[in-house]
């Protein structure tokens, strides 16, 4: 496990989101971006409300999704580059 799947992070409180048949569609007013999760982006989203880690969503993910763990890693650790580049997920502090 490296340093990256340890670090704690949470995501930005710049977005309305509303849940649309139990996925999130959410819209960063300041940017004038709307973004749509799927399911399994919306559990990963929920999972970022308070302070969590890579390592920490995909053990939570394993226990609830059908997955192996290289593939869960690097699905996770894609998605979270895809947040942070759009400015949705920042270090916890």
């Amino acid at each position: 496990m490296t340093d990256q799947d340890r670090a704690r992070i949470i995501r930005c409180d710049d977005l309305l989101e509303a849940d649309v048949n139990g996925e999130i569609v959410a819209l960063h007013v300041e940017k004038g971006q709307c973004y749509g999760m799927n399911a399994v982006a919306t559990r990963i989203w929920a999972l970022l409300a308070e302070p969590t880690s890579p390592a920490e969503i995909c053990a939570k993910l394993a226990s609830e999704f059908d997955v192996d763990a290289e593939t869960c890693r690097n699905d996770v650790q894609s998605l979270l580059a895809d947040f942070k580049s759009e400015g949705l997920i920042r270090p916890a502090e």
